[in-house]
């Protein structure tokens, strides 16, 4: 039986990526459409043909007899692709408490840490596209706001994230669940490497804390290490040779 028509609608600076990089750890071959940001960071209205939403990823599956579905959100895409194509359990743990506990990142990462994120990188973009007139004024409210909450909760759920890899490194393990590489880190890269940690002078800044590198060691290390899993490794040259054509 021959697997379906795949089709990653992928965008930049996405959640998008870690779908293609799970496409190649799971071994299927898949057809890619690029979409780019516009000036002021936001997808264009080519999305809104593939979903109502406009958002990415997105992925199409045609299957054998014609029949389609478009899948949206990260966490959904994801289960339905480990569901229906990682028959050896290669990313979905080994064990029940493994399987348990990555569908539990696949729902932390999604419902705690990247709203949190999203809430911080909207008030910086606020500040940078404010007229210059007033931009001293919205830095200020935006400042009190991130100081209350938004940087306060980032602080938390990088400790805790920081605490929990450290426990994982003693037990002699570099990945999030179990002793290889599953859909908990696949999904974690976004939040930590992408958004935090690929500019952590910015961050930092943005967080009002101390470096990240040394403040967070163990996200720091896991981060620096699942930068040269192969697959991400495919994934990002799939988006180069894409971007060639």
């Amino acid at each position: 039986m021959s697997q379906p028509k795949i089709t990653l609608h992928w965008l930049n600076a996405s959640r998008s990526h870690r779908i293609l990089w799970l496409l190649e750890e799971l071994g299927l071959k898949y057809d890619i459409k690029l979409y780019q940001r516009d000036k002021r960071s936001r997808a264009p209205p080519e999305l809104f043909k593939v979903h109502p939403l406009g958002k990415s990823p997105v992925v199409e599956i045609e299957e054998e007899d014609g029949s389609k579905k478009v899948l949206a959100e990260t966490g959904h895409i994801v289960s339905y692709l480990v569901r229906k194509f990682d028959t050896k359990g290669q990313l979905s743990g080994k064990t029940e408490d493994d399987k348990e506990q990555i569908d539990y990142f696949t729902h932390y990462t999604e419902g705690s840490l990247q709203p949190i994120l999203v809430g911080l990188f909207v008030n910086d973009v606020a500040k940078q596209q404010t007229p210059f007139g007033v931009r001293f004024l919205t830095s200020m409210i935006v400042g009190a706001i991130n100081n209350a909450y938004y940087g306060k909760e980032a602080l938390l759920q990088l400790q805790y994230v920081d605490d929990y890899l450290k426990k994982q490194h003693q037990k002699g393990s570099k990945y999030f669940v179990g002793d290889s590489l599953t859909v908990a880190d696949i999904l974690m890269e976004f939040p930590l490497k992408t958004n935090l940690f690929s500019n952590p002078e910015r961050t930092s800044t943005l967080l009002g804390s101390d470096s990240l590198e040394s403040k967070y060691p163990n996200i720091s290390e896991w981060c620096k290490f699942i930068t040269k899993e192969p697959g991400l490794l495919r994934a990002n040259g799939a988006i180069q040779e894409k971007s060639k054509l």
